[in-house]
């Protein structure tokens, strides 16, 4: 681990499901799709960080509804130690959302609306989560928060 960091950063991992689907960050250049968030900032609660992140990549307006996971990524090799809080809720938006770019990464990423059905067919970061996410998401996410460990 680099001796220059050594920080553990808070990030936040939106789960925004409407008709089915499920809205991602899409990642050109590689191919991939992750849930949209980001880092926290200092003095900033999960829900502010939450609601910022939306506006940021989404232009819509958020509301928290629950933590529903809770994710180690641990790369020491990259100086990357993330603890993420994947948190469902929802948006006042949907058609508009579609293929908003990501203003931080030069159009190489965008927001796209996943069906559920068709998860497991690409290629999404974390991919162990997806049995789980799509298990819950069929019981309507009543279980309490579930702790996934450091899982790729």
């Amino acid at each position: 681990m680099k001796s220059s960091d050594n920080k553990i950063k808070p990030r936040v991992r939106l789960i925004i499901i409407k008709e089915g689907k499920i809205l991602m960050s899409y990642v050109k250049d590689e191919n991939f799709y992750f849930f949209i968030g980001g880092k926290m900032k200092y003095g900033e609660t999960v829900e502010e960080a939450c609601v910022r992140e939306v506006i940021e990549e989404c232009q819509a307006n958020f509301i928290l509804e629950k933590i529903l996971y809770v994710r180690d990524y641990i790369k020491p090799e990259v100086d990357e130690h993330s603890l993420e809080l994947y948190i469902k809720g929802d948006i006042d938006k949907f058609e508009e959302v579609e293929g908003v770019l990501d203003d931080e990464f030069d159009g190489n990423h965008w927001q796209t609306w996943v069906s559920i059905n068709k998860l497991k067919s690409l290629d999404v970061r974390p991919k162990k989560l997806l049995n789980e996410l799509i298990k819950d998401y069929k019981e309507g996410f009543k279980n309490q928060v579930s702790y996934l460990g450091e899982i790729d």
